[in-house]
């Protein structure tokens, strides 16, 4: 090839680079604005809490890392962290692909681009691998000798999210084998555990496409609302993920202060009721959009109280699993839970846009009353 045809070679490629690199910063700014439209309970709680979101962020890698003595539970954070970067990654997904312009994009340049875009772009989005490689420039090299599964730990990192692009059926799949593996009643090296990380994330790639949803019959409420969480299970998996985020970082700091337990458990009780009465946002729209169908066949009353239902049984179960974790709670911060969430219930239905500052004053007047 001449000169005059790298060259242009190059200009094209650089071009197409700036036009990726827009569209992600378009989509990106779509779905800030999504978040904003729940409500500003992302943008002032969440965001005023970030600095200790960050420092929690680099005080489990530093667990990850240190786990000679407790090597279960760094295998348990470290499979923590690769289902929230997962999560991260998924809501990112078309933002980073561009999906919107795929199909136009593979008629004007080569595959091979597209690809080395889209890791570009899933370098530049995976901030927990970025607060890994800050992590591990700061280690020393006895540091990295007693730490040789950090190094499996970040490979799995890019290695998920390049899943998480191209095979997510197989993503979710190594997700669940690998919570089995941290779950058993074994204690194995760091090294072991990462490296059985490894061996069940490539088995996922070898297993058959399954779902459960296309062989499914709808023929009650329950199946209805099976179905559609199934379908849709991006709105419980980001909830779950979020939690069990909450959960980890409560018995982290329960292990450093003891003294705060009254703090912390009002804490984990707020998130609680946010992640799961916050469901019946969507649980609302399904009902809005079906209940014209529901109500020519006479179940119009029973469908309205169904709607209910899917974040009431997602509470008990995050509580009772909250309850696994800590052991113990007060009866009254457990009564209280349930009565505020069924406050938060009701001012999602009925005042949707007061949802957050209801949220935000209980929260303080708990902690006032309760701390």
């Amino acid at each position: 090839m001449s000169k005059l045809g790298i060259k242009l070679e190059i200009a094209q490629y650089r071009s197409f680079m700036q036009y990726r690199y827009q569209a992600y910063k378009i989509e990106l700014a779509q779905l800030l604005q999504q978040l904003k439209n729940f409500g500003l309970l992302f943008l002032v709680v969440l965001g005023s809490a970030m600095l200790g979101m960050i420092l929690l962020l680099f005080l489990g890698l530093g667990k990850i890392i240190d786990s000679i003595d407790a090597t279960q539970y760094g295998a348990q954070m470290a499979w923590l962290y690769l289902l929230l970067q997962s999560v991260m990654l998924s809501a990112m997904k078309s933002a980073i692909q561009n999906s919107q312009q795929r199909l136009f994009q593979r008629t004007i340049v080569r595959s091979n681009w597209l690809k080395l875009m889209d890791i570009k772009l899933l370098l530049l989005s995976n901030g927990w691998l970025l607060a890994s490689a800050v992590i591990a420039l700061d280690l020393n090299y006895s540091q990295w000798l007693r730490a040789p599964h950090f190094v499996l730990f970040m490979l799995l990192q890019f290695s998920l999210g390049v899943l998480c692009l191209y095979k997510p059926r197989a993503l979710i799949y190594g997700l669940v084998f690998t919570a089995i593996l941290v779950l058993l009643p074994i204690n194995i090296a760091p090294l072991a555990y990462h490296c059985g990380f490894i061996i069940l994330f490539a088995l996922s790639m070898l297993l058959p496409a399954f779902s459960l949803s296309d062989q499914l019959p709808i023929n009650a409420l329950s199946t209805f609302w099976l179905s559609f969480f199934m379908q849709h299970s991006r709105v419980l998996v980001w909830r779950v993920a979020l939690l069990l985020c909450v959960f980890m970082a409560i018995t982290t700091l329960l292990n450093e202060r003891a003294d705060l337990e009254a703090i912390f458990n009002v804490i984990a009780a707020a998130f609680m009721v946010l992640f799961t009465s916050s469901l019946q946002f969507d649980c609302g729209k399904l009902h809005d959009k079906y209940q014209l169908f529901f109500q020519a066949n006479y179940q119009q009353r029973v469908f309205f109280i169904s709607q209910f239902m899917p974040s009431c049984l997602f509470f008990l179960i995050t509580l009772s699993s909250y309850l696994l974790f800590v052991e113990q709670i007060e009866w009254l911060l457990l009564s209280l839970s349930v009565g505020w969430c069924i406050l938060q219930l009701y001012i999602a239905q009925k005042k949707p846009a007061h949802f957050a500052l209801v949220w935000m004053i209980t929260t303080g007047g708990l902690l006032a009353v309760l701390t």
